[in-house]
């Protein structure tokens, strides 16, 4: 009878710590799926100029506002911004997932600011620890925010290649054509040859009278 008193407690225990097994298991795959995100996009605009790489950052937040302080109030995010987050050594893999957690709290009243997730991760806690002090349930619309600016930044960062080069190629080209259209011109705008007028016929001399007496 004791022995089955005690199953449902054994039971509820049992399934706690299924529970918090499962928690942990979150928290390293959040750890390090947001992990790699970082890194791919670091990696991605590694060698991209890091104004622009700032500037489109700017702009794939437009219309979202940001708490960064506790006492300030929620306003877009700007350049400097960024260019202040890049000082304290994030980089732009970091300052994605920082915004992406900053930005989808559900408890707005709760919210934490930007500088107060940040100083949290630079205590040295974890992504997945972070998310699940923010109150985050569901990482879905975090994972969503930040594979969309992997595949953004990447994007971006293609074409700042490929646009790099084409100057290159396009002074190449032009140098390659200039012999040919400088001949042309100078064809053009060369006067044609002046023909030489013909001379007069020479005009024969008058024959001398005979003097009388020859």
């Amino acid at each position: 009878m004791r022995s089955r008193a005690l199953l449902p407690g054994l039971v509820l225990i049992a399934a706690f710590a299924t529970a918090t097994a499962w928690a942990d298991e979150e928290t390293v795959k959040t750890n390090r799926t947001l992990g790699d995100l970082g890194h791919n996009i670091n990696q991605a605009v590694a060698d991209t100029d890091a104004n622009r790489v700032t500037g489109r950052i700017v702009e794939e937040w437009s219309g979202t506002k940001f708490k960064f302080d506790a006492t300030g109030a929620p306003r877009e995010l700007t350049t400097q911004d960024v260019e202040n987050l890049r000082v304290k050594k994030l980089g732009f893999g970091e300052i994605s997932i920082l915004l992406a957690l900053a930005a989808n709290q559900t408890d707005a009243t709760n919210a934490k600011s930007v500088n107060a997730i940040l100083s949290m991760r630079q205590s040295g806690t974890g992504w997945g620890e972070l998310a699940k002090e923010l109150g985050y349930k569901n990482l879905g619309s975090v994972l969503k925010s930040v594979k969309a600016a992997d595949k953004n930044l990447s994007r971006f960062a293609a074409r700042e290649r490929e646009n790099a080069g084409k100057p290159d190629k396009m002074a190449k080209a032009e140098k390659a054509a200039k012999p040919d259209k400088i001949e042309k011109l100078e064809e053009a705008e060369r006067p044609e040859k002046l023909e030489r007028p013909n001379k007069p016929e020479r005009m024969e001399r008058p024959q001398r009278p005979e003097r009388p007496g020859r």
